[in-house]
């Protein structure tokens, strides 16, 4: 739980599988009685919402470091790899990337630490994802397809929230996490305190609701007893559209 898997720098390189991307999610430090406990109790909703934008002839699949299951896998070699790069385990996120480009593989970063210090992480990378990865990550893979693969691609956080794809929770391994049914009803908020995230340089992310029958038919469609809300502030905002999201999810239960 202290030191991240090894990464043989001898290791040769398999084949690159072609149209297969990996999501990674970096291993970072953790306190056995604390983080750990926290980090297996549901799945953060990034990788699984990029998925949802891959194309279907596409293979994808998801990698956790902090599910202590060992190094990502790399055989066969994806022809791309996405990680996700905080302040926590940016020096880990760019050695993932180092190793698998040294192999021939398209390493392609995105997350708060790329959108603060997008320099310190441009040697690391084949291209930059700044801004929403939803977005980016279809436009990110078509490039690769046709050969022209830009350094960096950017879009804002202002687009309908309601027009998101459900996340992709399929790829997700249900036995690490007490429940997989991650939602989010609301992007933002409208405070700016200056512990949180919401308020780093460069990030824009005005406040967003999803409908709520959204949210409801994402959480009946994981087929998991219970859920776990991991918005920014749930309650910033629109409280009568939260209450909304509540009453039709205790309806949904005794259906």
């Amino acid at each position: 739980m202290i030191e991240a898997p090894a990464l043989d720098a001898a290791a040769t390189a398999g084949a690159i599988q072609r149209n297969f991307a990996l999501l990674i999610n970096p291993f970072y430090p953790k306190d056995a009685n604390a983080s750990f406990g926290k980090h297996v109790l549901t799945p953060t909703l990034a990788m699984s919402s990029f998925a949802a934008t891959t194309p279907a002839y596409w293979r994808v699949e998801y990698w956790d470091e902090n599910l202590l299951h060992g190094r990502p896998p790399c055989n066969p070699m994806p022809q791309v790899v996405g990680i996700t790069v905080h302040l926590t385990f940016a020096r880990r996120a760019f050695e993932l990337a180092d190793w698998y480009r040294a192999r021939g593989v398209k390493a392609i970063l995105g997350g708060l630490h790329v959108l603060s210090c997008p320099d310190e992480c441009a040697p690391h990378a084949d291209a930059l994802a700044l801004g929403d990865g939803v977005q980016l990550w279809p436009r990110i893979l078509c490039d690769i397809e046709a050969g022209q693969l830009k350094t960096r691609y950017e879009a804002t956080y202002e687009n309908d929230y309601c027009e998101d794809p459900s996340p992709r929770r399929s790829i997700l391994p249900r036995r690490s996490f007490l429940t997989t049914t991650s939602l989010i009803a609301t992007r933002g908020c409208h405070n700016r305190c200056g512990f949180c995230y919401l308020a780093t340089e460069g990030l824009r992310m005005p406040y967003r609701m999803k409908r709520p029958q959204q949210i409801v038919e994402e959480f009946r469609a994981d087929d998991q007893p219970y859920a776990v809300f991991i918005d920014n502030n749930l309650s910033s905002r629109a409280m009568r559209r939260v209450a909304a999201v509540e009453q039709d999810l205790e309806r949904c239960c005794h259906d």
